[in-house]
């Protein structure tokens, strides 16, 4: 993560905040937190502490500064770790090459992409990303500039961590016995060079070529997170998310993931503050929809919730500065979003046939959708229901069911061609109980 500026951006007006905090008891049940529990439960603190520990290590060279042998043995470990997923759809290098001082400037670095292809909404992609270079700018100019190509730099929280993140989700989701049900499809994407260095210009070049060529192409990305130093904090169990206006949306999703499914994870409030700081600024400049998961915002100041990471860009960022668990919770919370983002739960539907005697509103798919979208209900007996859309503001959009209907599951078509892009509700009123689903439009 380089050290660029940063600044502070309210991301909302009083009147969405107002409408948010309306909605908040509602999201609380927006989905059934075993449909998601089994999945988040699957991620393994084992298999993320062998993927730092490996990425720390570099092949023996304690290092992966861009343009060395370390940099180098980090990617080759990370196309073999996806190589490895028999799930994944596709395992790729994409070359780009990085402005700067020669020889340097004709070295060719990589991205590495692992590809899950969506099974309905293809052309529709989610990105998650992390960078797998490193740096030692902390350990002082004179140093830095003098030694960068030799210098230890394990980068075990910069951003090892992240890079765990990314394989242990794409392991699990591409695992047909996950029941994970793609509807568009999901990229992991390790991006080199995001750190700035001596020899080389700028910051953030790999996902600045991804995302550049993605918009040469016209690639739907409908939205991207960004997962950067996710593992120092010995006191609280805490993560930030870093936004944009237009990606508010997408900080608010993972909130409520990390709520419905139960992962004891804390976070920032609404508004996110805005900073440039990672990968997620090179899609928001092409004006995709981003987030950035980090462990504070910045992590070189300290809050009630953290105190300022002292290994960040040394040679001291190593595995034993690194708290595991709270990297799982956050791989666990990135995980429970794409998820939701992503696609549904398969056997979600299948639990509901062995509980009778609830009602149940199915998340609905795709979602996000363009412009259309399909939402279910189940009802163990015959009943009058009323399932309306909502949005921000908490103003009904659509009627979509309303009278008596009788016991099975049942499905409608919500058709947002007329409404502007956004995050809608849909509310089943039963008898009893009113459940609520969120849904995304992106136009």
């Amino acid at each position: 993560m380089s050290l660029a500026s940063s600044f502070l951006r309210f991301s909302r007006t009083p009147e969405r905040i107002a409408a948010a905090l309306l909605l908040l008891p509602a999201l609380a049940f927006a989905q059934s937190p075993r449909t998601i529990a089994d999945l988040v439960d699957s991620v393994s603190a084992e298999r993320l502490r062998s993927h730092i520990s490996a990425l720390e290590s570099a092949g023996g060279h304690r290092s992966r500064v861009t343009f060395t042998s370390g940099n180098d043995s980090g990617a080759a470990y990370i196309m073999r770790a996806m190589a490895s997923i028999p799930g994944l759809t596709s395992v790729e290098l994409d070359t780009f090459y990085v402005p700067g001082q020669a020889p340097y400037n004709a070295k060719p670095v990589v991205n590495v992409i692992g590809t899950l292809a969506g099974l309905d909404r293809t052309s529709e992609v989610f990105i998650l990303g992390a960078h797998y270079d490193c740096s030692a700018s902390r350990m002082g100019s004179t140093i830095w500039d003098a030694q960068w190509s030799t210098i230890a730099a394990p980068g075990a929280d910069d951003n090892a961590t992240g890079v765990a993140a990314v394989l242990e989700i794409a392991r699990i989701l591409s695992d047909p016995a996950s029941g994970f049900r793609r509807y568009c499809t999901v990229k992991f994407i390790a991006f080199g060079s995001e750190e700035s260095g001596p020899a080389h210009g700028g910051s953030h070049n790999g996902s600045t070529h991804y995302s550049e060529q993605a918009r040469a192409r016209s690639e739907d990305i409908i939205g991207m997170v960004s997962v950067d130093m996710i593992g120092y904090n010995w006191a609280r169990y805490y993560t930030a998310i870093v936004s944009d206006q237009a990606s508010t949306y997408l900080g608010d999703m993972f909130r409520t993931s990390i709520f419905n499914a139960g992962i004891p994870l804390e976070t920032n409030l609404p508004p996110y503050p805005y900073a440039i700081y990672s990968d997620h600024e090179a899609f928001w400049t092409q004006l995709y929809p981003a987030i950035l998961i980090i462990e504070h915002a910045p992590p070189w100041t300290s809050s009630a919730a953290y105190t300022a990471n002292p290994y960040y860009h040394k040679t001291s960022d190593t595995l034993g500065t690194v708290n595991v668990n709270l990297v799982r919770r956050v791989t666990q919370g990135v995980l429970a979003m794409t998820a939701d983002v992503g696609g549904g739960v398969t056997f979600a539907e299948r639990s509901f046939a062995l509980v009778p005697g609830s009602v149940e509103l199915f998340a609905n798919h795709p979602n996000p959708f363009n412009p259309a979208t399909t939402i279910s209900f189940s009802l163990p007996e015959g009943a009058t229901v009323d399932l309306r859309v909502y949005d921000c503001l908490g103003r009904a959009v659509a009627l979509l069911a309303e009278g008596g209907f009788p016991a099975g599951r049942h499905s409608v078509r919500f058709d947002a061609s007329d409404l502007p892009s956004g995050i809608y509700f849909a509310r089943l009123t039963h008898p009893g109980s009113v459940l609520t689903r969120r849904m995304v439009f992106v136009k």
